[in-house]
């Protein structure tokens, strides 16, 4: 009788418990590629952020750089002219 039993429990497992489990396996495995999809869309839309953060980033410092090379610039034509002031008094100086 246990022989029986056993096999019936056995025929059990095959015949319902394993069936699910394969389907469950299944669905896994296809949550798992989409999930490993999802991340690489999303790796993929912070990689290109970066970049446009990175553009931005050098275009800042780009104008950063000109708007200091124009107030360098305004200072050597400013003291150039100041120069050029103190030359003509220091001339009419007795």
């Amino acid at each position: 009788m246990s022989d029986n039993v056993l096999k019936t429990l056995q025929q059990l497992v095959q015949d319902v418990i394993a069936p699910d489990v394969r389907e469950q396996k299944v669905r896994l495995e296809s949550m798992d590629k989409r999930t490993d999809l999802r991340f690489e869309q999303v790796d993929k839309r912070f990689d290109m952020l970066e970049q446009k953060m990175d553009t931005q980033f050098q275009a800042i410092m780009a104008a950063i750089r000109e708007s200091r090379a124009q107030v360098e610039l305004n200072n050597v034509r400013l003291i150039a002219a100041l120069s050029e002031r103190v030359a003509v008094l220091e001339a009419q100086r007795p």
